[in-house]
C-alpha cells in the first residue's frame, strides 16, 4: 500500500504542475488586426484547477483516513473539471493543451486512488503532535518527572 500511496503522490504532483504550467501556455496564435486576442478562458479554468489538484495532493499526502478520501474526491472532481475545460475549449491542439490533458488524467489517478484507497495507506507520525492531541506513554520522561520518578536511575 506505501507503493500505492507514492505512485498517487507523484501522478498528483506531476499532474498538477502539466495543469497549471499547460493552462498558462497560449492555446491558439490568433490575432485580430494583429492584436492578440484574450486569453481563452477554458485556459484560466484549467490554471485554478490545476492550483487545487497541486494543493489536494499535498493534503493527500499530509492527512489521515477521512481526510484523505476527501481530498482524494476534491482531486478527482477538479481533475474532471480541467478534463471538461480542455475537451470544450474551441481551440488548435497543440503540445501545452495535451499536456493539460495528460495532467487533468493524472490527476484523476490520484484522485481515485486516494479516494477509494485513502483510508488503507498509512499516516505520518503523531511524534510531533501538540502534546494533548497524544496519547501519554507510560515511558515518558516528562510524566516520570511529574510523577516524582528520576528517568536517569
Amino acid at each position: 500500500m506505501r507503493r500505492l500511496l507514492g505512485i498517487a503522490l507523484a501522478c498528483g504532483l506531476v499532474g498538477g504542475a502539466l495543469v497549471a504550467l499547460g493552462g498558462r501556455q497560449p492555446w491558439q496564435e490568433a490575432r485580430v488586426l494583429d492584436v492578440p486576442t484574450a486569453p481563452d478562458a477554458h485556459a484560466s479554468v484549467a490554471v485554478s484547477l490545476g492550483a487545487v489538484i497541486l494543493l489536494g495532493t499535498l493534503v493527500v499526502g499530509v492527512t489521515r483516513r477521512a481526510g484523505r478520501r476527501v481530498a482524494g474526491a476534491i482531486v478527482a472532481l477538479s481533475s474532471v473539471g480541467v478534463l471538461v475545460a480542455v475537451l470544450t475549449a474551441d481551440a488548435a491542439w497543440v503540445g501545452s493543451r495535451f499536456a493539460v490533458l495528460a495532467g487533468g488524467v493524472l490527476g484523476l489517478v490520484t484522485g481515485v486512488l486516494a479516494a477509494a484507497f485513502g483510508h488503507r495507506w498509512a499516516a505520518m507520525s503523531g511524534k510531533y503532535d501538540a502534546p494533548g492531541t497524544r496519547s501519554a506513554h507510560e515511558s515518558d520522561p516528562w510524566k516520570s518527572l511529574d510523577r516524582g520518578e528520576d528517568p536517569t536511575v
